[in-house]
């Protein structure tokens, strides 16, 4: 049984109404979407800092859902909204386009095993939807502890078109406002943390769109690993 809150999209309506579920005025809604927030320890505290923000949740993990949920009550956010779900399924039918002003993807799951590398969330397909839902300007948060992830993220979200807020194959040297669980607990062990920053400079053209598709066919969107060794 699906564990999708009220504000998924009713029969007569196309899209949920992000207004009315996070009580925001229209003009002032600021959609923010994080894909796999774990036990929500980055969610929670961005939410938190940034109450001009509206943030969308999506994990797989029910008892995580669960856990967000009543810590964003006990902490009264109203700007927090955590979904149960496949983050590829839930997305398009969850946003319009250009509605989005940041995503942020943040340690997402490696997939080892060759069998289970297609499971992977960031590659080219994933940045050229977000291409489509971000607004122009939108911001791009990718973190990793794998190294392999971080090379093969960079190179699928430039691939989309995304521009490189530090450059062209670049990663980002500093540090985020706000960490997430695991961030801390590696700023103390001292395990390096891979991160990356990406614009949205605008719709895709065709040709990105096409150049995108090309590289994906070509299993160059992050799927295969040949450096990877598994931890």
């Amino acid at each position: 049984m699906s564990d999708l809150p009220d504000s998924c999209a009713h029969p007569d309506e196309q899209f949920p109404d992000w207004a009315r579920d996070f009580s925001r005025a229209p003009e002032l809604l600021r959609l923010e979407l994080e894909i796999g927030p774990g036990r929500g320890g980055f969610a929670l505290d961005h939410a938190a800092a940034h109450p001009e923000i509206d943030l969308v949740a999506i994990e797989t993990r029910r008892s995580d859902v669960e856990e967000i949920r009543e810590k964003s009550a006990r902490r009264g956010l109203t700007n927090l909204l955590v979904f149960q779900g496949d983050a590829k399924l839930l997305v398009p039918r969850f946003f319009r386009a250009h509605s989005l002003s940041c995503v942020h993807v943040q340690f997402p799951d490696p997939w080892w095993k060759k069998r289970h590398q297609k499971r992977r969330m960031v590659d080219v397909d994933l940045a050229v939807q977000m291409r489509a839902l971000l607004m122009p300007t939108g911001v791009v948060d990718f973190r990793t502890d794998v190294p392999a992830y971080a090379r093969a993220a960079v190179e699928s979200w430039e691939a989309a078109g995304f521009v490189n807020l530090d450059g062209a194959g670049a990663l980002w040297q500093g540090a985020p406002e706000v960490l997430s669980t695991r961030e801390r607990r590696y700023a103390v062990t001292g395990q390096p943390v891979f991160r990356a920053r990406f614009n949205n400079p605008g719709p895709a053209a065709p040709e990105t769109t096409e150049r995108a598709a090309a590289l994906s066919a070509e299993g160059r969107s992050g799927r295969e690993w040949r450096d990877v060794r598994r931890k």
